[in-house]
């Protein structure tokens, strides 16, 4: 079987390996100079488990096994290798409900180090933390933004989240040990024309001026994949699109007195975990609805210099947080997300063209899954091709790390909209 991998970030070289080690004949094609060259390279590389559904609980629990397992996953690669650093997360909810503290209880069921801690052990854990609460987020120029709206109920502690240093790196590992058993990878090369009847065979036209022939195409070209499902006539139920974004950094106040985890802040409306080991904080949104979101519609000319507007809002926040942060100067990058309208989650399914397979909307949320979203994507080419139903009767995903399995539906793109915060934290 010939396949032919669009896009490759960490999500295009893990899938592209997969299938590679199950016996297909592998091109990717980037557009961009070498592997992890868009999206992926900024990404803030964060590892946690605390989702809404839990198949992602799941899915992300297992992905984290093989980070903490990196060298081995690889096999003898040439370079340095990406390191999962295991400082802890913090998630703060807007509210303690029982939806959350469920929440709490499947993660556990799903082998996941986590628990409940009230403001009184946040305080204790951290006490450079502010533990008043400040939702609903509010823009900057608001009179009431630094006024706190209550005290924090509490949050939900994963001692051994953490994150990788660097994203682009472990995409790297990721190409090279592709590369290593038989993947080809043609860089600086853009598809230009997808023709096919209908399905495969499916030619590829790019920018070269080559046509390459394949058996099944699979789009996982993150920002650029709804342009690229555009060129080849392929429609989804579930939209997606790309959303400009800025990540950060600042010094750490705290650095040399307390261990800073990473901290999700649904509370206050950002997120930071330390960077540089732990001399700077680096910081991001989970997109308040107070924010106006900004949608880009040609990826090919976003505006990836940092703004003022970003960079306020998103330090102010977090200031609230660690009442010892200061401003600083600008630092930081811009990049895109590639979002599912209806849930923050990624689609990873066929198509109802037959041959050509997705791995959408993973920008942001799924490089910490990005090992077992490669292993699904996998599993689910290779059952149609084979000819079986995956749309009726969807492919169960052995979890072997954690010893369950799940049911591979979730990401369909006939699903409904999973429950989530709809936020790049799901």
């Amino acid at each position: 079987m010939k396949v032919g991998v669009i896009g490759a970030g960490i999500i295009g070289c893990a899938i592209a390996w997969e299938l590679r080690k199950r016996g297909a004949e592998v091109t990717v094609f980037e557009k961009l100079g070498d592997a992890g060259h868009g999206s992926t390279s900024a990404s803030c590389g964060i590892i946690r488990r605390c989702y809404s559904q839990t198949s992602m609980i799941k899915l992300s629990n297992e992905a984290s096994e093989i980070w903490a397992e990196w060298e081995n996953w690889l096999g003898p690669i040439e370079g340095s290798l990406a390191r999962f650093e295991r400082p802890g997360m913090l998630l703060i909810p807007s509210n303690v409900d029982e939806g959350f503290l469920q929440v709490i209880e499947e993660m556990k069921n799903s082998r996941v180090k986590a628990e409940f801690l009230d403001k009184n052990a946040i305080n204790e854990k951290f006490p450079f933390l502010n533990t008043d609460a400040f939702f609903p987020p509010k823009p900057v120029d608001d009179d009431s933004f630094f006024n706190e709206t209550g005290v924090l109920q509490g949050g939900v502690w994963e001692q051994d989240a953490g994150y990788v240093v660097s994203p682009g790196l472990a995409n790297t590992n990721l190409k090279l040990a592709a590369q290593r058993d038989g993947v080809e990878f043609l860089f600086n090369t853009e598809v230009c024309k997808i023709e096919h009847d209908g399905g495969a065979p499916y030619s590829i036209v790019t920018n070269d001026g080559q046509t390459h022939q394949f058996d099944v195409m699979v789009n996982a070209a993150g920002p650029w994949s709804s342009k690229i499902n555009q060129l080849a006539g392929v429609e989804l139920p579930l939209e997606n699109r790309a959303l400009r974004r800025e990540v950060h950094a600042v010094k750490n106040p705290v650095f040399g007195q307390h261990d800073m985890p990473v901290v999700g802040d649904l509370d206050s409306g950002t997120y930071f975990r330390p960077e540089t080991g732990g001399i700077d904080i680096i910081i991001g949104s989970t997109d308040p609805e107070c924010d106006e979101k900004e949608w880009v519609e040609n990826p090919d000319e976003v505006d990836i210099g940092l703004t003022e507007t970003y960079w306020e809002r998103q330090v102010l926040r977090t200031m609230r947080r660690i009442p010892k942060l200061q401003m600083g100067k600008a630092r930081g990058l811009a990049h895109m997300y590639d979002v599912t309208l209806a849930d923050w989650y990624p689609t990873v399914d066929r198509t109802d063209i037959d041959g050509w397979y997705v791995a959408l909307g993973t920008s942001g949320s799924s490089f910490k899954t990005a090992p077992m979203i490669g292993v699904m994507m996998a599993e689910i080419v290779y059952a149609c091709e084979n000819g079986h139903d995956h749309d009726n009767d969807p492919v169960i995903l052995d979890l072997p790390r954690i010893g369950l399995s799940l049911d591979t539906s979730f990401l369909s793109r006939l699903r409904s909209a999973n429950a989530t915060t709809g936020t790049v934290f799901g």
